[in-house]
């Protein structure tokens, strides 16, 4: 999961300052890895994912890690380019069942303008990544983590369709967001990523 996140940041433009990247992780609660505007090179960026280690615990409330990411992540303060007209895509993978409610963060999300995707593994709930997704085929599924390359490129066209749908000309935001529920513990990572031009990424993360 960590080489998935890595792989997608290294398709990015971090030095030049055009993306920008946030990680979150969660299980019970949320926790933030680094903000927007925490490092400003994609080698400090890697050097942080490097040495990232899972948070496990139970239970898994992706619910409450949605709310938190549009109150303390999608924010000026934390370097979102929002308020700026940088389209805002979130990517949430997840490996397993929520135990709280995801409507309404998710559509909270959504009407501040966050265009997002879902990726589940064979543990996750369908119809809620269905529920979650800004649109039902944004709701992706593969058996495990490990086989998120086979739906790198359908995840990376819908959301190069989507943000060129927006803002042709405006800057980008993508959001990638990773649950995942293993044994008895679970996480949630996000990744958010805002950029000037968009780049064609994924190698999403886990």
């Amino acid at each position: 999961m960590r080489d998935f996140v890595q792989r997608v940041v290294e398709t990015l433009s971090v030095d030049d300052n055009k993306d920008r990247v946030s990680v979150v992780q969660y299980s019970r609660d949320p926790a933030v890895q680094f903000y927007l505007n925490t490092y400003r090179t994609k080698g400090e960026i890697v050097d942080t994912l490097r040495g990232l280690k899972h948070k496990g615990g139970r239970p898994l409330n992706t619910g409450a890690a949605l709310q938190y990411l549009r109150d303390n992540v999608f924010t000026a303060s934390a370097g979102s380019r929002r308020l700026a007209g940088v389209p805002q895509v979130l990517i949430l993978l997840s490996g397993g069942r929520s135990f709280d409610r995801v409507d309404a963060p998710a559509s909270a999300l959504k009407k501040m303008g966050v265009l997002i995707f879902a990726i589940g593994t064979r543990s996750s709930n369908n119809t809620e990544l269905r529920r979650i997704a800004q649109d039902p085929s944004y709701a992706l599924s593969v058996p495990e983590f490990i086989d998120l390359p086979s739906v790198q490129q359908q995840l990376q066209s819908s959301v190069e369709e989507v943000v060129i749908d927006v803002t042709p000309l405006e800057p980008t935001v993508l959001g990638m967001f990773t649950s995942t529920a293993s044994c008895l513990k679970g996480y949630l990572t996000c990744l958010t990523l805002q950029s000037f031009k968009f780049v064609p990424v994924l190698s999403v993360l886990s």
